[in-house]
């Protein structure tokens, strides 16, 4: 009787050590699986990083440009952690009847941006800006007097104001 029972826990510690190790298995392809989530998570945020910074130097290229039809089209870059950027800039018109003081022939000049990053795994987000730049009226143009109503709303050669800013679906 004896020799049955030892046969009987053999087999039984052998059963038990089989399900350990799937467990364990189990355990290390989740832990896994949760690495590999995280590591996207973190292209994604990569991919966003490098899509502001897309909008960044679009803005900065439209500060620095001589005049709204100079400011160029399309710009593209890279950042330190290999993740890239590429910008398209659209000079949609000018805007006349700007609050301003009384001496100064102002113009809105409106840009829209749309700036595509991309990291590791293809991993790419989409940002869209709306900016107005204001620079001095080519044409002569109705002043809308801000003094009265509002003095902070004053605008001045120069100022860069962003109108919007939101993430686009990629495609």
């Amino acid at each position: 009787m004896r020799h049955r029972q030892y046969g009987a826990t053999l087999v039984v510690g052998l059963m038990l050590l089989a399900l350990v190790t799937l467990l364990s298995l189990a355990a290390a392809g989740g832990a896994h699986i949760a690495r590999l989530l995280a590591q996207n998570d973190s292209f994604r945020e990569n991919a966003a990083s490098a899509s502001s910074a897309g909008v960044e130097m679009a803005i900065r290229a439209i500060e620095n440009s001589s005049s709204p039809t100079a400011v160029p089209a399309r710009l593209s870059g890279r950042l330190p952690d290999a993740s890239s950027w590429e910008v398209e800039i659209k000079f949609l018109g000018y805007e006349p009847g700007l609050p301003q003081e009384p001496p100064a022939h102002l113009a809105g000049a409106y840009f829209e941006i749309l700036s595509t990053g991309a990291a590791a795994r293809r991993s790419i987000d989409r940002q869209r800006a709306g900016v107005l730049w204001v620079v001095n009226a080519v044409e002569a143009a109705p002043i809308a007097d801000c003094e009265p109503l509002a003095p902070r709303y004053c605008h001045r050669a120069g100022e860069i104001e962003r109108l919007s800013w939101q993430h686009v679906p990629a495609m």
